[in-house]
This record gives structure tokens, C-alpha cells and sequence, in this order.
């Protein structure tokens, strides 16, 4: 629970105690819950930045604030408030240059003095000093690429350039303006080793300010408040920091300034105008007591032997509700006043048939408290569905393969833009468009065997294609003299593909979910490539090739082909940092060191059950992906499958009997097969 939600928890209770404690003194003092909004600009001091010299703490990062307060007496005031925004510092010079921008929440207790003691009764400005205790949570991130991936060097001449000074094709370097996207998390990029730290630290705010009385309950404040914290890695740099980037054993601290706008609640009123209220005579209270009827049933409470009867139920004299079928549910709100004696009744007093029984079994079970799926199948996400017959479909078949192709026919079918890869079995097919009417993929066909590229149309009826010879020659002849093959609309275009990777052994399907225009090529090389996208804009597919980097990818690069042949991408409109080959053969696309195992522990159609989330918290370290029909479970993140294994016969000794291994892909769940494929050397 973040700080902001655990500081509104503890006020309504925090609240309720003091306001009762000031009734019982008299109400010696006015109670005043104070609510106040606002915001305001947070300065950061700490290892980046050479803690904020010459930095003006009014021109920084915006922040917001809320506070609710209540005073303990006319001089000292406690509340619970909550903030949240950005800071942040970029530090450039000759030695170092760092930078981070960090989103930061914190929550805690503050007490206020207000100096009453030496201000005048009538004073409108009302300074004050404040201090606290809280709990700060950070998300730090920093920048360090280009919106092209491209990594910053930073020279002596003060220019950012995309090699390093100090590369032997330094002259090759282009100049880079950053863009400051901070793309990088800076725990886990983990470049001083200091591992998976907390992200959150406790502090204690110091503030100081003044408050200006408006009228009507409303105040504004202004005043500055230093946070100290007892952390040294918001920004993630501290002394114990590898070479340049070491820095000071001083933990980190931020100051908050700021403006808010206050109201105050006078409940004192309330209190003030209920004792003025005229006090009833003993006669007039013994008249309300007589007649006093409070559940309405027409017998007075003086002689209601069975007060709180539902209202429209029929009562005996002595307001005792009447039940014609012994039901337990009263007449005149029976819906059923005849039931058949011994019968299963509902709140309503209807009989519980045995269908009805069976209607709320199966809603109690899809609500999730029993509904634990624990098959492979069903907790990858994937469900069973009634199977509907897909609609055929027209394509060109441009060929296939088992063993693999040749380079050149390779560059030949990745120059088609809708070249796509049909799986059954073993066996790639390759197969370029798809359309509705057989004609219409007859014209398709000729336009490429004009094009050099020979095919055949097929029939596709999802994952089987089907020869239609006899349906084909028919259309051909109903067209009579009217097929004509025409180039099609990117011919002569240049195509920019990204090439996700060449793999010594075909990966699962599961690696690549998601990517719905995957195509697939081995070549005679033994080696299989993936591919995804066609663009005629390079900066599309930059921007492309960057999502796949994302997602796990790490190897992936932008390769162009035109009229068949592969092409450079200054070509295709790059700017190159370096010469390119077009020999450029990467045997892998997937950096290892993304891979990992989970322990999937169940997955559930609702709220997890009471017994198993007892033992999930004696488990510990459950995480959750939440899914559009369910939210699966998984326990802790493992480098090797020998450690998951360990987890694993953990997790099935304390009664999930029904877990099993799954890899990890940077936040995408894939078989534990996968990650064992991936991970092979």
C-alpha cells in the first residue's frame, strides 16, 4: 500500500480519538480538522548534481500535496500528509557526467507549533515550524540513449556523440542532442552492484512557514520543507560507487516549497448549537418514551416484546412478527406464505429448488473462491473454445521449406511486404497475401511471376493450406480475358524489416506472443531467423526495432531489402555512426542475462481463498500478472533451473501440490521449456 493511502487510513482513526478526547475536556479548545491541498517544486541534494550548489529550490520539478490535521491544543497541531512528484538533477562536466529523474511518494506524521504563545489574539499571519516522520518511496530512472537507442559519449569539447572519444573510429561519430527520455531504471541496471535494494527509506521532514487566515474556515500556507532521508540511493550513487561515479557518504535529502490552501471544519459548531437547542420538560419526555414506535410496527417500544421487526411484516399484539408457515420469515414480507414445511427458503422466504441449488454453486465457483486452475494448459493463459471452422481464405504460395533456403531466395521473399509464414509441422510455408476471392489472388500471382517470383494458389484454412487446382482453373476460366498481372503497389519501394534474431535451434512460439506479423526463415546455414514489421519509413521501424528491444530482444537490427536483394539502411534513409556490412550474421537475438525462472502457484477467476492466500504469505515473495479473465501467481525470480527447482519442491511442501516452473523473458511468462532453450549453451 503506497505511503498516500496508508496516511488516509490513519487519519479517520487518528481524527475520531482526538475529537473525542476534546469532548471530554469541555470542549476546552475548538476542534478544527484541517484539509488542505496544494503544491509546489521539489529540489534534490544528493551524490548527482554536487548536492544542488547554485540550484534554486523554487525553479525544480512540480510536486503535489494533501494534509489532514487537527489540533491538540491552541499551540501544537498533529496531521497525517502525503506527497507526490518528480525530482531530479543532471550533473555534466569533464570528470563525470551523470543524470536521474526519480518519481517519489511519501507519507507520514508531522506535528506543527504556531508560536501562540507570542502572538496577539487578533493576528491574521500565523507563523510556524514543523517536523515529522514519514516513509519516502523513489523510482529512479536515468538517461542514457537516444529515442534510436543509441548510447550517449560524452566528449571533452562538451558535444554528445554517438561513439566514444576514445574509439579507434572516433571520426565516424555523429552528434547527438539528448532527448531526455529517462528509459533506463537505475536498479537494475546495477552498475555499482549493489543489487535489488528497497526503493523506499524513512526520513523525517523539517518544514517551516506561515499561514495566512482568509475567513469562512480557509487559510493559505507557504513554507519549505527539507525532507532527510535515511537513504543514500535515490539517485543511485553513493560512496561506495565504482570509479567516477562515487560520491559522498551523505544521505540523500530533498526540499519541498510550496503553496496550499487549507479549510478547517468547525464541529465545536455543531456541539455549540445542540446544547442551544430548548431542552424538552420531564412531561414531554415521558410523552416521547410512551409513544416511541422505532421499528414502525404499530406496537410502542413500552410494550414491543420483539423490537428491530422487519418493516412490512404482520405483528400479534405484543409486536412479535407473525409466520403462517414456519419459514423463519415473516408475513407480509413472505413471498411464499405456503411454503411446504421442512423447505429450504431463501431470504425471501421462496423454496430453494435443486436447480437454483446448482445455479449458485456454479456462481460460487466462477467467482473465483474455489475456481484454482492449476493445469499447464489453462495457468499459461491459453483457454479451451469451442471450435468454429475458420473461413477460407485465398493466398499465393511462393514456396516452402524443411531443411532450409538459400540466402538469395531468402532476400527475394523478405523484399514482398506481405510475405507471410504458414507452420504445420515441420514444414514453413511461405505465402503472400490473402484474400477473400479466388480471382483476386489469380491477379496476385501473375503480378509476381512478372516479378520473377514463382507461385501458386492456395487455399487457407487457418494453419492448413489446401490445394484448390480444379477451383483455380474454373475462376481462370470464368475471368476469361480479363486476368491481367499488374506490379503491386511496393514494388521498386525499399522495406525495412527488424530481424529479432538467427538462432542455432527454432524457439517455441510462446517466446515471440504478441508479435502477430512474426516471419519465419531457416536457411541452408542451419540457422533460423525471425523477423517482424515492413516499413518505408526508417524512423518507424527505429522506433519499432526499440519496442523490441524491450521486450527481451536484446540482439535485434534493422535490415533493408528492394527488388529482391538486401540493401544498406543508408539506403533506406539511415545516418550511420559506422561503416555497415550487409554480411552481418548475429547468431543469437536474445540476451541471456533477461532469462529467468518463476514458480507459478495457481491462477484464479477472482479472490484467492482464505486458506491459500494464508499460505502464499507464508510462501512470501508472490508477485501477480493480472489477466482479462485471470490473475496468475508466481513466487520469486531464480537465475538457474536448479534454484527454481529448489523453490519449487519448497512451494509443493507447503501444500501447493499443483505449482510448476515457468521462465520469465523480461516480464513476459513463457514455458519453463523456453527459458531451458533460451538459456542452453
Amino acid at each position: 500500500m503506497s505511503s498516500y493511502f496508508r496516511s488516509l487510513l490513519a487519519f479517520s482513526l487518528f481524527s475520531s480519538l482526538v475529537s473525542a478526547h476534546a469532548q471530554s475536556d469541555s470542549l476546552a479548545f475548538r476542534i478544527r480538522p484541517t484539509f488542505s491541498v496544494g503544491t509546489g517544486m521539489l529540489a534534490f541534494y544528493g551524490d548527482i548534481g554536487n548536492r544542488s550548489e547554485g540550484y534554486s529550490p523554487l525553479v525544480n520539478r512540480l510536486a503535489y500535496e494533501f494534509r489532514a490535521s487537527t489540533p491538540v491544543n491552541k499551540w501544537l497541531e498533529v496531521g497525517l500528509f502525503a506527497q507526490h512528484g518528480r525530482l531530479g538533477a543532471n550533473e555534466r562536466g569533464t570528470a563525470r557526467n551523470l543524470n536521474f529523474k526519480s518519481t517519489v511518494t511519501t507519507g507520514g506524521l508531522q506535528l506543527t507549533y504556531n508560536f501562540h504563545q507570542f502572538l496577539r489574539p487578533e493576528h491574521v499571519v500565523e507563523p510556524y515550524i514543523s517536523v515529522g516522520f514519514e516513509s519516502v518511496e523513489f523510482l529512479s530512472k536515468t538517461d542514457l540513449y537516444d529515442k534510436d537507442g543509441i548510447a550517449y559519449n560524452y566528449w571533452s569539447d562538451g558535444t554528445i556523440r554517438s561513439l566514444p572519444e576514445s574509439a579507434s573510429n572516433a571520426g565516424d561519430a555523429i552528434q547527438l542532442q539528448r532527448d531526455y527520455t529517462y528509459e533506463s531504471d537505475v536498479r537494475e541496471l546495477d552498475l555499482d552492484g549493489f543489487g535489488k535494494y528497497e526503493e523506499r527509506a524513512w526520513g523525517v521532514p523539517v518544514g517551516v512557514g506561515a499561514k495566512m487566515k482568509l475567513g469562512c474556515g480557509f487559510d493559505i500556507r507557504f513554507g519549505a520543507t527539507m525532507h532527510f532521508t535515511f537513504s543514500d540511493l535515490m539517485d543511485g550513487v553513493t560512496d561506495a560507487s565504482v570509479e567516477q561515479r562515487a560520491g559522498d557518504p551523505k544521505n540523500d535529502r530533498f526540499l519541498y516549497t510550496g503553496v496550499s490552501v487549507s479549510y478547517a471544519l468547525d464541529l465545536d459548531k455543531k456541539a455549540r448549537m445542540k446544547k442551544e437547542e430548548l431542552e424538552l420538560t420531564p412531561e414531554q419526555m415521558d410523552m416521547l418514551v410512551l409513544n416511541a414506535d422505532e421499528d414502525a410496527d404499530g406496537v410502542t417500544d413500552f410494550k414491543d416484546d420483539c423490537p428491530h421487526t422487519p418493516q412490512g411484516a404482520k405483528v400479534n399484539e405484543h409486536g412479535c412478527p407473525l409466520d403462517g408457515d414456519g419459514d423463519g420469515v415473516p408475513d407480509g414480507v413472505d413471498e411464499e406464505p405456503a411454503s411446504a414445511k421442512g423447505a429450504a427458503v431463501d431470504s425471501k422466504g421462496v423454496t430453494i429448488t435443486d436447480e437454483k441449488f446448482l445455479k449458485d454453486w456454479l456462481a460460487y465457483a466462477d467467482s473465483g473462491n474455489v475456481n484454482i486452475v492449476s493445469s499447464r494448459v489453462e495457468s499459461l493463459g491459453k483457454k479451451e473454445n469451442v471450435f468454429v471452422k475458420p473461413k477460407r481464405i485465398y493466398t499465393v504460395r511462393v514456396g516452402s521449406e524443411v531443411e532450409g533456403i538459400t540466402e538469395q531466395l531468402m532476400q527475394q521473399l523478405l523484399s514482398i511486404p506481405d510475405i507471410r509464414t504458414v507452420e504445420n509441422g515441420d514444414t514453413i510455408s511461405f505465402v503472400v497475401g490473402g484474400y477473400e476471392d479466388a480471382p483476386e489472388a489469380i491477379r496476385r500471382q501473375l503480378a509476381l511471376n512478372k516479378d520473377g517470383v514463382v507461385g501458386k494458389v492456395v487455399g487457407q484454412d487457418g494453419d492448413q493450406l489446401v490445394d484448390i487446382s480444379e477451383e483455380v482453373s474454373a475462376a481462370q476460366a470464368g475471368m476469361e480475358g480479363a486476368i491481367t498481372g499488374g506490379n503491386h503497389a511496393d514494388k521498386g519501394k525499399t522495406l525495412v524489416r527488424v530481424q529479432l534474431g538467427a538462432f542455432k535451434k527454432k524457439l517455441s512460439k510462446n517466446i515471440f506472443s504478441g508479435i502477430t506479423d512474426l516471419v519465419t526463415l531457416k536457411g541452408d546455414d542451419g540457422l533460423t531467423r525471425y523477423y517482424t514489421g515492413v516499413y518505408t519509413n526508417i524512423n518507424e521501424a527505429a522506433t519499432h526495432k526499440v519496442a523490441m528491444l524491450g521486450r527481451g530482444f536484446g540482439g535485434a537490427f534493422l535490415v533493408a531489402f528492394r527488388n529482391g536483394k538486401r540493401v544498406s539502411l543508408k539506403d533506406a534513409g539511415a545516418k550511420l555512426t559506422r561503416p555497415e556490412s550487409l554480411k552481418d550474421k548475429p547468431v543469437s537475438g536474445i540476451d541471456k542475462a533477461d532469462v529467468r525462472y518463476k514458480v507459478q502457484l495457481g491462477s484464479f477467476a477472482g479472490n484467492v481463498p482464505s486458506d491459500v492466500m494464508g499460505k502464499f504469505i507464508e510462501i512470501g515473495d508472490v508477485s501477480n500478472i493480472i489477466g482479462a479473465e485471470d490473475t496468475r501467481y508466481y513466487h520469486g525470480t531464480f537465475r538457474t533451473r536448479s534454484e527454481a527447482a529448489a523453490a519449487l519442491k519448497m512451494v509443493q511442501e507447503k501444500g501447493i501440490t499443483d505449482a510448476f516452473i515457468v521462465g520469465d523473458l523480461k516480464g513476459r511468462i513463457i514455458t519453463g521449456e523456453d527459458a531451458d532453450q533460451l538459456l542452453a549453451p
